[in-house]
This record gives C-alpha cells, structure tokens and sequence, in this order.
C-alpha cells in the first residue's frame, strides 16, 4: 500500500548545488530508496512499527504506515550522476544534487570549409 502523504522538507541552493533536508521519522534506513525518473527525484521507504501488545487494536494510525513516496523536481543543470545522499543517525536525510555551471556568455569559433 503506497501513500501519499506529504513529508515536510527543507530545500537551498548556491550557485553550485541544490541541498534538500527531510526528517524521515521512524525510517528503516534499510528500505530507503532514491531514485531519479524523468528530470523527478523519488524517495521511498518504509516507516518501522513499533511492537505493541498482541491484544491491542489500532483506532487510528498515522504514524506507522506501509510505503511511504515522496517526488521531487529536479533542476535542469543537475548533474544526475553525481546526487548523493546521508542519513544521520536522527533520521534527517540529506540530499546534494550538484549543478552544472551555466556560463552567461562562450565565445565560438568559426570554422571554415
């Protein structure tokens, strides 16, 4: 079962690089997926439940869900092969996409036949 719940997350940018910061609570880092479709950033995982007694049965769950998706646009100068990622021991995922440097002028030479 796949949700789509929105996750908060933080993102910046320098003239180099885009970081995105998400707190993933309750993450199994072991089931963190990223991956990149289409000019989007995908992040999945699975959320842990935590073992509770045998006889107890959920009113309400928000906290502990199955799959967990959350798509990111992706600049256009984003170098793709070079995007990495760390997740610290709090659970905070950090995503840097690098980024092509966009010259605001290149000078061409002609070439002659």
């Amino acid at each position: 079962m796949k949700e789509t719940i929105k996750i908060p997350f933080d993102i910046y940018e320098s003239p180099n690089e885009m970081v995105v910061i998400m707190p993933l609570w309750w993450v199994a880092k072991e089931t963190l997926e990223i991956s990149i479709k289409d000019y989007r950033l995908i992040i999945k995982w699975l959320r842990k439940k935590i073992l509770l007694k045998d006889d107890l049965i959920p009113l309400k769950e928000d906290c502990y869900r199955w799959e967990v998706e959350q798509i990111l646009d992706l600049p256009p100068q984003a170098y793709f092969d070079k995007i990495h990622s760390k997740l610290s021991p709090d659970n905070i995922l950090q995503i840097i996409i690098p980024k092509s440097i966009v010259p605001e002028k290149i000078q061409l030479e002609v070439e002659r036949n």
